[in-house]
Formats: C-alpha cells, structure tokens, sequence
C-alpha cells in the first residue's frame, strides 16, 4: 500500500520541482509590507515568504524571554497563522500535527485530543495535561483540561508548542505547553474571508482592526456550519473575539473577550464491524437519541505590564471564564455549568554587566473555579428525573521563580523552580444515595527546570534540558463506581531529559534533532465501568524514550520563486514501566494510543506573482488500542494538496485557494478510543473514522484605511 502511494505522488513531486527550476525570473514583490512586522515576529525560518532562511532570527515568547529560536534551550515550535491558513482542513489537526513529536486526534469538529509525546493519550474525548494560553491568560481549567478547537484561529499571528514538562514555569502540564499568540494590527483594515468545502461546510469571517499611535484594537466575528461527515454530525458555532492594546509611556494595557456557542451533534465512536463496512453511521445509541452538545462559553481577561527604572518590569493579568452545557447522551442528559477567576503576576529584574545578561522572575498564578453538574433521566429527549446534582470548588495555586544568565550569546543557562497546591472540595446535592462529598488536598509538589545551549559553531547550537512536570487528576479520575471519591488518588508526575542540536548549514538548509527520555509515575487511569461510570486509579508509570527529527531545506533560490522541502519525523519506543491494573501486570507492553513512528514530508512552491502550491504527506505507523496489546489500529498515509493565489494592491489584498485532503482516499482512523469496554451486547467502539477525500475553497479579502 505505501509503495503505491509513494509510486502516485513521486510524479506529482517530480512536476513541481521541474516547474519551479525552469520558471522565469521576476523580482515584483507579492507580498505587502503594511501587516505588523512584530507581530509575525521575523519567523524566517519558518515562512515562504523568505529569502533566505535564518534561524537565527526567529524570536519566541516561550517562558517570557524573548530570546531568539536559535538560544533557547528547549525544543520548541512555531506555527504562523499564514500556515494554518494554507491548510486544506477546517481543524487545527494538521498543521499542528506537523511538528514532530505532537499529535492531535480529531473525532469530529468537536472532539479533539492533543498528545506531546505520547502525554495525554488516556484522556477519552478532549485534552488534558498539556497547559495552554492565549496571550497571558490561561485557558486551562482546574483539573489540567483544554478546549482547542472553541478558538477562532483567525485572531491569532502564531501558536508556540513548548515540546516536554515546563512546569518549572507555566504550572501544570505533564506534556506541554501551547502560547496562542494574538495578532496585534498596526494599520487600519477590514478583512472578510469565507471557505467552503465538502459535506456543506461553510466558515464565514469578518475582521475589523483598528490602530493608532498608542492603541490598537481588533473585533473579529466568524460562524462556522457543516453537516458533517457521518450520521447526526452536524454543527454550527459562532465566535467573537474582541482585544485592545493601550500604551501609555512606561504601561502596556492588553484586554481581551471572546464568547462561543456552538451546538454539534454527537456521532460518537463504532465499533470495528461498523468502521470497516458502513464507517458514515453514528453508534446505534447516539443516532437513535439523536445525541448533542449546546454550549456557551465567555472568557477574557486584562493584562497590565509596567516598565520601571533600572530594567525592572512588573506584569499583571486577571481572567475569568464562564461555560454553560447541554448535553443529550443515550443514557442521560448532562447540564454543567463551571466559571473560574484568577491571576497571573510577575515581577523581572534584568542585570546586564558587560555582555552578560541575567534576568530574574518571580510570579504567581492562582484561580479558584466552581464546576456544578447534574445528570437527569433521558426521557424520549426530554429531561426526566433527578440521577445526579453534583458541585466542585477546586483551588490551583502556583509560585515560581526563574533566572537565566547569558553570556555574549555563546552560552545561556536558565533555572527554574515551581511549587504547586492543588485542592478540589466536593458537595453532594443529592442525598438520596447517602452524602458523598468530601475534601481533597494533593500534596505539595516542587517542579524544578534546568536548560542550558551554547555555541559548538556559528550556525550551530546545542541544547540540554532536565525539567519535572505533573498534572492533577481529572473529575472521571478521581470517581469511584456510585460516584465515590478515591481519596488516595495522586497527580501524575514525571521526570524529563533531553538532549538536542539546532542550526543551519548554509543559507539553505535548516535542521533540528532531539533525544529525551521521560519517566512518568503515578499513571492515572479512569477505568469505564458503564456508560456513565468510571474508576479512577493510579496504575503505575510509562516510560518515554523518543528521537525527533525537523529538516527545512530551501531547493529552489531565485528572485521570483521560492521552493522548500521539509521534513520531521519522531521515533519513539513507549512503554508501559511497573503497570499493573485489575490483577494484570502489562509491564512491558507499548504505550496505548500512541504510533511509534509519524513522518511529515512537505513541499512548499510559491512565485513572487502570488501563486503558491503546497503538498504534505503525512505517514502514521499503527499504535495498540488496549494495555494488554491485543487490537492495534493500521498504519496509514495521508497526502494534501493546496494551491492558491495572493495579490496586494495599494489598499486592497486579495487571496483564492482551494486545496483536496486525504487526496488518495484512505480509510483511517482520525481518533481512537482506547481500551473501550463491551457495554451490554455492543462490540467495543474504538473506533473515530477519518474523513474520505474532502475538498476546501477559500476567498480572502482585507482593505486597508
């Protein structure tokens, strides 16, 4: 099967690499200068808009630094919204998956989960253990749980993936960290954008931004429609999002607001039978009730950052989130309303003596978020009787101090320390079946984080890192059948090592390989009793041994086109260390839900006229479903295909692109279930079919004031 897919798409790569060596010169720049420069924040590297690539100027906002690429210590990357842009999918799957070492599944528009290196797989439908923020405002919740895909993707200049534990920093987040980086307009302008694509999909966008000396102001609106891919999949959501920037002297003032409300329905997994013959049905249970989610979600926050005498710099943000959900499931009706009020502060001093640089942080995050839930009887769709009236205060506090030394820029060394409390207080509304409710407190935990790199050649730098993370339990985590609490449950922790090499070879080629090893304890497991029970249990630990490879390579240099060849990889060997669960020892067994090997094969051809092509190949080896290693899914490839045109007149810029995913047609599996339980005479449903071959329009138009 590979070589056949290989022996179609060879010509495919065969045509542009031809057409782009015999193509004529032209020097017309396509592309207007009038976007912010800082807020694509010289990605050169990472761009094709380039002449050249220089890694060496690509600057991250990673653990507040604002160093360049090249001197972090620390894998990490970058994905600009002109890549996310050019993908032929409506989700953020592809192009974060990418990135060597990430991983996001994605069941449907709203069921998605993001893995760092083989971290998050045991989470069921979302995402946990990897901490995300949008600006300076944390959009994980208490118990270590992210919603990706509610995010208007159209508001943001690029996304940061911090690759292993940065607890030493951010708090909580075993895997991972996500930095949503927000645009921030320097011109006046009024964009539009509409897509369209198969299965009546239709995602309208208007933008309106506003700038002046001192402030800078963007309101973005954008409904999203489709009536999915499978049985009762269809979904509407809208977003707005609204931010501002005020500077006045020494004070930067960032605000921020977004609302959500989407309503999808659930087709939920099927089983093998099913996948394999009639994969566009919804599960037999979902499909008769007709299964959904309605929710509304707000969120936002003010940041105020202070510049005072003798490099030192005060930053402060408070932010809150309120979220209301309905949800119809064959076996009861969910409603779940949950808000959370925090703040994040840090306090810098920069020394600078010399060419050395020595920065100092010290900060704090706290929130405290209510999260209240019932369940009631599905009654012909309608809510019938009380099951459940459930309330939880969780409290997650955090302080933490950094400090990096550089010196000269050949070598830089940086340190950090967090300490973590984390408390959860649980009230049973419903007495019928006795009090339930209780406190917990976890115990304290210290993370400490300790990265250097430094010069082994010009272009060259190596890099190490030593970092422990953790991440807290989640609510299915902590339960016990009949809605007992596990009161001797732990968060799960883990130690991380890496070791790794960045740089460039010429002005055509740039290259980054990493080594690491992590060892996570403490694995927590949320055994599926029945269709709404769970046993939350600490099973034992992982190991995770993984080589990761990028190659960005320029093979075509010419004033008029540009032509690049990328290339990542990660190759790993998770395994289960000292697991043992319900009587059976799986010591030894590969890591559940997680392919040893994804490769990402990229070739990027743009003209300076405004044309552009570009074609992935993704290849995914086949991972285990079950600890026990008895049903693995099938390894597949994927290709993509997106062309398009962009032109800039004076006031006016104009894009067209249309682009085909999953090009050869393959059936797959986009999301998995692992360890799916046989409820009644159902077959266990592991599996989330991927979507058929799909086709996506686009038509953007922006016109400057």
């Amino acid at each position: 099967m590979k070589k056949l897919v290989f022996a179609k798409i060879f010509p495919i790569l065969l045509v542009l690499i031809s057409f782009s060596t015999f193509s004529k010169p032209n020097t017309e720049n396509r592309f207007s200068n009038v976007e912010n420069k800082s807020s694509q924040r010289n990605l050169t590297a990472l761009s094709d808009t380039t002449e050249h690539i220089d890694i060496q100027e690509v600057v991250v906002k990673a653990f507040g630094s604002g160093k360049r690429l090249f001197d972090t210590p620390g894998s990490i990357g970058v994905l600009t919204n002109r890549q996310i842009i050019r993908e032929p999918s409506f989700t953020l799957a592809p192009s974060v998956n990418k990135f060597a070492g990430v991983w996001m599944q994605s069941g449907s528009i709203n069921t998605n989960r993001l893995t760092i290196r083989g971290i998050g797989t045991r989470s069921p439908y979302g995402t946990n253990k990897i901490r995300a923020y949008y600006g300076d405002i944390p959009l994980t919740n208490g118990v270590g749980e992210t919603t990706l895909e509610d995010l208007d993707l159209d508001q943001m200049a690029d996304i940061e993936i911090i690759k292993g534990p940065a607890s030493g920093f951010y708090g909580s987040g075993l895997g991972g960290v996500l930095l949503f980086n927000p645009a921030k307009p320097t011109k006046t302008h009024f964009a539009q954008s509409i897509s369209v694509g198969s299965f009546a999909t239709v995602k309208y966008s208007g933008k309106l931004a506003i700038a002046s000396k001192n402030s800078s102001h963007s309101f973005v609106y954008s409904r999203f429609s489709s009536d999915g891919y499978r049985d009762n999949n269809a979904t509407n959501r809208h977003n707005l999002t609204w931010s501002s920037t005020f500077t006045r002297n020494q004070t930067t003032v960032n605000l921020l607001g977004a609302f959500i409300q989407t309503e999808a329905f659930i087709p939920s997994s099927i089983d093998l039978k099913t996948y394999q013959a009639t994969p566009e049905k919804a599960a037999v249970n979902w499909a008769a009730t007709r299964g959904y989610e309605d929710y509304k979600k707000a969120f936002g926050g003010m940041t105020i950052q202070q510049n005072f005498e003798r490099n030192w710099l005060a930053k402060i943000s408070i932010f809150g989130q309120f979220n209301k959900n309905n949800e119809l499931r064959p076996f009861n009706i969910l409603q779940e309303k949950n808000h959370y009020l925090g703040e994040r502060s840090v306090l810098e001093k920069k020394i600078t003596s010399g060419k050395t640089t020595r920065r100092i942080m010290l900060g704090n995050e706290f929130f405290t978020e209510k999260y209240k839930w019932q369940t009631l009887q599905n009654k012909d769709r309608s809510a019938g009787n009380l099951l459940s009236d459930n309330e939880e205060l969780r409290w997650y506090n955090n302080v933490f101090l950094l400090t990096d030394l550089t010196i000269e820029e050949q070598f830089v060394i940086s340190a950090s320390l967090n300490w973590n409390q984390t408390s959860y207080r649980y009230e049973d509304q419903f007495l019928a079946d006795g009090d339930q409710g209780g406190e917990q407190r976890f115990p304290q935990i210290i993370s400490p984080r300790i990265a250097a790199s430094w010069i082994a050649s010009e272009k060259i730098r190596v890099f190490s890192v030593i970092s422990h993370g953790f991440s807290p339990p989640t609510l299915e985590e902590t339960l016990m059948p009949g809605g007992l609490r596990n009161t001797s449950i732990k968060p799960e922790t883990g130690w991380n090592f890496e070791l790794g090499t960045k740089g460039s070879v010429g002005n055509s080629m740039f290259f980054e390989l990493t080594a690491y090893y992590m060892k996570v304890k403490n694995l927590l497991v949320a055994q599926r009793a029945g269709e709404d029970e769970y046993i939350g249990i600490n099973a034992g630990g992982t190991n995770h041994p993984g080589l990761e490879i990028k190659l960005d390579y320029r093979l075509i240099n010419r004033p008029d086109w540009t032509t690049f060849f990328r290339m990542n990889g990660s190759f790993t060997r998770y395994r289960f260390a000292d697991f043992t669960d319900k009587g059976n020892d799986y010591s030894g067994n590969k890591l559940t839900g997680s392919p040893e090997m994804l490769t990402n094969w990229m070739l990027e051809t743009s003209h300076n006229k405004g044309v552009f092509l570009n074609l992935h190949y993704l290849t995914v080896g086949r991972m285990p479903l079950r600890d026990d290693n008895s049903v693995f899914t099938n390894s597949y490839s994927l290709a993509n295909l997106m062309a398009g045109y962009e032109k800039t007149f004076k006031r006016l810029s104009i894009g067209v692109s249309t682009g085909i995913q999953n090009l050869f047609n393959v059936r797959y599996a986009s999301m998995v279930l692992i360890n799916a339980t046989a409820i009644g005479t159902q077959l266990p449903r592991y599996y989330y079919p991927g979507l058929p071959r799909n086709f996506k329009s686009a038509i953007n138009l922006k016109y400057y004031f």
